[in-house]
């Protein structure tokens, strides 16, 4: 999956469009900001029956649960 530099540039930037602090997104609208960037889109189409399956498989972000809610952040950024 780290191979598909296509599939980290659209996640990356999707994390970067929808940061609501300084390099987290919140779960959902990461995963909205994807469909409408690139409507094909879908975990199921790389193995994963939900997006933050596919996203902690890749092993390039960093994934924090804040009571009910999934955060995503490019593991690049500190």
């Amino acid at each position: 999956l780290r191979a598909d530099t296509k599939l980290v540039s659209l996640l990356r930037e999707a994390v970067d469009s929808a940061s609501e602090e300084p390099g987290w997104a919140s779960l959902a609208p990461f995963g909205s900001l994807l469909n409408k960037t690139a409507n094909d889109f879908d975990p199921r189409n790389y193995g994963f029956k939900k997006l933050s399956e596919l996203v902690s498989a890749i092993g390039l972000f960093e994934i924090e649960r804040r009571g009910n809610l999934l955060y995503v952040k490019d593991g690049r950024k500190k």
